[in-house]
């Protein structure tokens, strides 16, 4: 049987951040979502692990149902947010990230060491200048869903939106695909990534696609990973 999981909000002094939890049925871990996500991306995790463990699950500023902040999406402010988190709400916990709350979780931890456990990092850029180049190669993507960001459109408009969306790679004759190119029309894919989309700030994608420097500053593995003072594990997915 699944843990129950229930949502709450959480003032860290200058934003509001909405979270999932499970029951106290152990230590506690918090898991932090992928960029453009919210804690529903979590979801399967938390009722695997919240059998055991104590799970917490926040939306990153800009996402999901926390709060918005305009141009105010740097990996410091992000880790900022979950810091007092850890401090006020979950306690000291093990911390999870995936992809972009992978880069937040490595400088949470290297800002609140006494607040982080472990650390779990899975898909995550590990420096600057790979992220920066994987978000150059993802450029028009992203552009793409920043336009069907934020509440603008229904969830129905974002998904014909996202089926014409290109996705940065090319088909067997050299032509640019789109979405449609490789998920076909009734794919779960594509509402499931319009209802992440409605309850995002586009000035997240904004930054990363126009003021990177500020987004990233700071983020400097070779300077960070060094600093960290709990277990560290990294985690990458085979590409193939």
């Amino acid at each position: 049987m699944a843990p129950q999981i229930s949502e709450k909000t959480f003032n860290t002094g200058t934003i509001d951040i909405h979270y999932a939890e499970g029951p106290e049925n152990g230590p506690a871990v918090v898991l932090l979502h992928g960029g453009s996500a919210n804690w529903q991306y979590c979801r399967g995790l938390i009722e695997v692990l919240g059998v055991h463990w104590h799970v917490f699950a926040p939306d990153l500023r800009g996402h999901g149902k926390s709060g918005r902040v305009p141009w105010g999406y740097s990996v410091r402010a992000f880790a900022e947010d979950i810091g007092a988190f850890l401090q006020q709400v979950s306690g000291p916990a093990a911390l999870f990230g995936h992809s972009l709350g992978g880069v937040v979780a490595v400088m949470t931890a290297a800002l609140y060491p006494q607040e982080v456990r472990a650390l779990l990092v899975g898909d995550a850029p590990l420096d600057g200048v790979t992220w920066q180049e994987a978000m150059q190669g993802q450029r028009e993507t992203q552009q793409h869903w920043r336009e069907l960001s934020g509440g603008a459109y229904k969830v129905n408009e974002i998904i014909a939106g996202l089926k014409k969306a290109p996705v940065g790679a090319l088909g067997p004759n050299g032509q640019s695909q789109t979405m449609r190119d490789i998920y076909p029309d009734d794919h779960p894919v594509y509402e499931h990534l319009a209802r992440r989309l409605i309850d995002h700030d586009p000035d997240v994608l904004g930054m990363l696609l126009e003021d990177y420097a500020t987004v990233a500053d700071g983020y400097e593995m070779d300077k960070l990973l060094p600093t960290l003072q709990c277990p560290v594990l990294l985690m990458q997915a085979d590409p193939k």
